[in-house]
């Protein structure tokens, strides 16, 4: 008795309920708890066969049994588990048995008695009341579940083993177990094993798993790979089957370091430590996002060392992949594979994603950048390039079937791979991009090549990816180093919490007065960012005029005139000689930083912009082991597609718009396109749509995100030391002042620096459309000639003088705005030709086939559609309206808005949550054209017969139209596409800037959108 108590208190569990639920036993009495099955075998006389128990001899020796209530039959189970004192050893492991269930019996589920104490506890968690008719007399413990099922609306959590749900139930919130992470579904299946139906939940689930209801599953946080792979697998297939059910499913994960069990995590860190827990535990999609970052492939080298060793490569290795944490000579080994390479003088080809880190990797690799062996490149034989130029109308004039039995190396794949499939920068050219790299796997992995890949985060995405492309079938040749930072080699990670990066900065700027030296990484350099390089590297030079400032970012790092112009090469010696260093995410891959003893410190500000991977190689960026200190925002911006976090909805929800975007451009002149190649590569779209899933699950939690990866790397996160006491009132006050002050005088530095910016932007040199071609090819441009380009691209964007307030808007995204307000008002007639000129770029460009996300991208007419569906033009065209959340054309917008939020969100971008109001949906949609809602105050409405009140009062809204010209570039648009359609009079619809209709088209405006209303939504709902 005292033995079992004490095992399960030591797991966190109330000692009342252990009481109902456990019960000691020894001798014979044990049998009749676990071999009662009619089905075993038995002598004549009904007691079991002496077989049977000879093989449980061991249970006489005692142990203690548990079982819970049968959520069937609202009675005590009968089914349950007992541990024995002296487990039995299964197989030729020796393994032990440490719980034994009732043979020849199906599993249950342990749905523990729960005491009334801890019944109230749960229920006042979860705001739900416990009637008097829900407790039985005399047996309060026995009405629990039933008053769980009658109540959907209390979470539920699903662990393995019963001290684990009566753990989390002590805890305060509701639990079952399973005896096993496969145990809660069955699979039919016949006698030889082989499956015959679908799977289906347990009746007991069944009873549990109903909509409205939340469950989250919290099985063991296990460090062996194999067994990771097992739970992940039955996580998914359980959660996939709650959710059929109609439950919605999330999954509670921890670090194993804090507990392998959640019973582990609660009895060491306490009940608010599991609550945190359960609060932050993802949603089952979001879950297996994450779990792609994975690396399943055996390792055919498993080494553990602070450095990697020298290792030779196979010749009958195809893919080589290289998995090792940051900083510990992944590059090195580069070197010495590329050594092997030259020395057989086989031709080696460098693929990157940005040029100043395979120029670095060039030189180590003693082998030219493009742009230096783009004179001979027959003659040079090996170079490096990014991925942008891996086509053959690029500088490189890169030909793939020419590099047959070369080595292929792409260092940092991971984002190498994500720059090529998602990069603005490789939209023009993506199909002829991956038609190439698709010829370059087949030229080396399907001959004599050998393609050699590494990235301290490594996955089977894009090993998967590559071989997919080679049209090879061969395991990857797998080097992995499994070290992980000890005591000394860890970093302490500062973790800044606030929502804004305010105190970070104070504490930044104390530290630089006391002598430090910080190396500081930045999420953005655009001059209009608060916390950018620009308006970062100003305000310090202000606070600290003899300080010596390196500000290296993209701008930077090209200009000849500022000192880190082409730093990279040499950057272990020109950091010696600054103080201070402010970086972008241009150094945040690649780049060892080997300084040791000038740097104090790493701080770092992420905005929610880069990968959760790239915050944390930016921060490892230095290699000196000194304290890191870190704001992340909470959750990112930077999602991908429509923001899911399923793979197979990101897919169809593309799937279905590319087919709209198809009929409609079928509307216009471009009415062939039966020979159009959308199913181009569904390798890469399946990468890409993995990649992406994982981009958007670390962006919802995007903080924690980052934190986990830290941990799971062995570094130590905690609090800044200032906040390991409470502060008194006259701190915070004083804290407060200080980061009003702080935020006026970066305020002012960023004004100051972007003011004169858009100055200097708008008084450029006018270029000729000769002279733009000549500096867009050019690798290094000057300030000036930066400038210049931008000034060009403007005045040709919006086909009017430019001046220092359009350089402004255009820097927060007007054009895009714009773009869709004129498309939706007086450029309405000539939106299909817009996007059919698009598409046939896009097409001749990639030779017929389309890569879908970039096609879908560039496309308008959906969002007009969608829009024009909605409503949104009726509204413009009656500016001085009253707007109230009760007006029947408002509700009627709102009802179809949130019928079809899946669609809207795909189209237009915009997320709407199910209980959002008309005036938020309204203002919501406004937005995407740049308008806004004002509101006029209070209104009081009759409701005659209405109870017995005759009035209520609600707020009335009214349009709040764009005061920015834009009518002065609506009319030059206006001419250029009357101009290009050849008609100085087409048939439109002429709206003012309100959009109140001056001439109606000679068809009905309204039935031409009700015909759009079938394509849309709803089509684009059941496509």
């Amino acid at each position: 008795m005292i033995n079992h108590l004490r095992e399960w208190q030591q797991s966190g569990v109330d000692e009342e309920l252990i009481c109902l639920n456990v019960t000691p036993l020894a001798g014979e009495e044990v049998s009749q708890y676990l071999l009662y099955s009619d089905d075993l075998p038995r002598r004549n006389d009904g007691r079991v066969s002496t077989h049977i128990l000879k093989q449980y001899d061991h249970i006489a020796e005692g142990g203690w049994w548990c079982s819970g209530m049968d959520l069937l039959t609202g009675e005590q189970d009968l089914w349950g588990c007992f541990k024995p004192n002296r487990p039995r050893q299964c197989g030729d492991r020796h393994k032990p048995i440490k719980y034994e269930h009732p043979p020849k019996t199906a599993t249950g589920i342990f749905a523990l008695r729960v005491p009334h104490h801890l019944w109230q506890r749960i229920a006042d968690r979860s705001g739900v009341a416990i009637l008097p008719q829900d407790i039985e007399p005399q047996q309060a413990d026995r009405g629990f579940w039933q008053w769980l099922i009658n109540h959907p609306e209390v979470p539920i959590c699903i662990t393995e083993g019963a001290k684990k749900a009566g753990a989390i139930l002590t805890a305060g919130c509701a639990a079952i177990a399973l005896p096993g992470i496969n145990n809660g579904y069955r699979t039919p299946r016949d006698e030889a094993g082989k499956r015959i139906g679908k799977s289906y939940l347990i009746p007991h689930l069944q009873k549990l798993a109903v909509p409205g209801r939340d469950i989250a599953i919290a099985f063991d946080q296990d460090e062996k790979a194999t067994t990771q792979q097992a739970v992940e697998q039955a996580i998914r297939r359980l959660g996939f089957l709650l959710e059929q059910s109609g439950a919605t499913v999330k999954v509670m994960s921890w670090q194993p370091s804090w507990g392998k069990g959640i019973d582990d995590v609660i009895a060491h860190s306490g009940h608010s430590f599991f609550e945190d827990i359960f609060r932050k535990a993802l949603p089952l999609d979001t879950w297996k996002a994450i779990g792609l970052n994975r690396l399943s492939y055996e390792p055919a080298r498993v080494v553990n060392a602070r450095y990697l060793p020298t290792l030779a490569m196979p010749q009958s290795a195809k893919l080589v992949g290289i998995q090792s944490p940051k900083g510990t000579g992944k590059t090195k080994l580069l070197e010495h594979i590329v050594a092997q390479a030259q020395a057989q003088n086989q031709r080696i080809l460098v693929i990157g994603h940005r040029v100043r880190l395979v120029e670095e990797l060039c030189q180590r690799f003693n082998i030219p950048y493009i742009t230096e062996a783009r004179d001979n490149l027959l003659a040079s034989g090996s170079y490096g390039l990014c991925i942008d130029s891996l086509h053959p109308d690029s500088q490189a004039k890169f030909k793939a079937q020419d590099w047959a039995g070369s080595l292929v190396i792409i260092d940092e794949v991971e984002q190498v791979l994500w720059h090529g499939l998602n990069s603005e920068t490789c939209k023009n050219h993506r199909v002829a991009i991956l038609k190439s790299l698709k010829t370059l796997m087949e030229k080396t992995l399907g001959a004599q090549g050998q393609v050699c890949v590494a990235d301290a985060d490594l996955s089977d995405i894009s090993l998967d990816y590559l071989l997919a492309l080679g049209g090879i079938s061969h395991a990857p040749y797998i080097i992995r180093n499994d070290w992980r930072p000890g005591e000394k080699e860890s970093w302490s990670v500062f973790n800044y919490e606030e929502n804004s990066p305010k105190r970070l900065i104070k504490d930044l700027e104390k530290h630089i007065r006391e002598g430090g030296k910080p190396f500081v990484c930045l999420s953005a350099q655009k001059l209009s960012s608060q916390w950018g390089t620009h308006t970062l590297e100003a305000y310090l030079q202000s606070q600290f005029p003899d300080a010596k400032i390196l500000r290296i970012d993209s701008e930077s790092l090209s200009e000849p005139s500022h000192p880190a112009y082409r730093c990279i090469a040499r950057l272990n010696d020109i950091l010696l000689n600054y103080d201070i260093v402010v970086a972008s995410p241009s150094i945040e891959t690649g780049i060892s930083i080997e300084v040791k003893g000038h740097f104090t410190s790493v701080w770092a500000i992420a905005q929610g912009v880069q990968t959760a991977t790239s915050v944390c190689q930016a921060i490892g960026r230095i290699r000196d082991n000194v304290p890191r200190y870190l704001w992340v925002a909470s959750y990112g911006f930077n999602q991908v597609g429509n923001g899911s976090t399923s793979i197979l909805d990101l897919l169809n929800s593309g799937h279905r718009l590319t087919q709209l975007n198809i009929r409609l451009l079928q509307q216009s002149d471009l009415a062939s396109l039966e020979d159009l190649d959308t199913g181009f590569q569904a390798e890469s779209m399946l990468c890409w749509a993995k990649m992406a899933v994982r981009v958007n699950a670390a962006m919802i939690n995007y903080r924690y995100a980052v934190v986990a990866l830290l941990q799971s790397d062995n570094h130590r996160v905690m609090a800044p030391l200032a906040q390991s006491e409470k502060p008194s009132t006259a701190a915070i006050a004083e804290l407060s002042s200080a980061q009003n002050q702080l935020s006026a005088a970066i305020n002012a530095v960023r004004l100051q620096n972007y003011e004169s910016e858009c100055d200097a932007i708008a008084n450029a040199v006018e270029l000729s459309d000769d002279q733009y071609q000549y500096l867009k090819k050019r690798l290094v441009k000057t300030l000036i000639e930066r400038r210049a380009i931008q000034k060009f691209d403007l005045n040709r964007r919006y086909c009017i003088a430019v001046t220092p307030q359009l350089v402004a808007l255009d820097e927060e995204g007007w054009y895009a705005k714009l773009r869709l307000h004129y498309y939706l008002t007086v450029g309405r007639p000539y939106l299909a030709d817009r996007d059919a000129r698009v598409a046939k770029k896009l097409i001749h460009t990639g030779q017929g086939s389309l890569f879908l996300p970039d096609f879908n991208g560039s496309q308008l007419g959906a969002a007009i559609g969608t829009l024009e569906v909605l409503g949104i033009p009726l509204l413009l065209a009656d500016p001085l309206r009253s707007l109230l959340n009760t007006d029947e054309d408002l509700q009627r917008l709102s009802e179809l808005a949130l019928q079809h939020r899946s669609e809207i969100k795909t189209i237009l971008g915009i997320g709407l949550a199910q209980n959002t109001g008309p005036i938020p949906i309204v203002r919501r949609l406004l937005d995407v054209i740049g308008f806004g809602i004002n509101c006029l105050g209070m209104r009081t409405l009759d409701n005659k017969g209405v109870g017995n009140n005759s009035s209520k009062r609600v707020r009335a809204y009214q349009l709040s139209p764009p005061q920015d010209g834009r009518e002065a570039i609506f009319e030059q648009w206006l001419l250029r596409d009357r101009q290009s359609s050849g008609s100085s009079e087409p048939w439109y619809i002429d709206y003012n800037l309100a959009g109140k209709p001056n001439k109606v088209s000679k068809e009905s405006a309204e039935s031409a959108n009700q015909d759009f209303v079938q394509l849309s939504l709803l089509d684009l709902s059941s496509a």
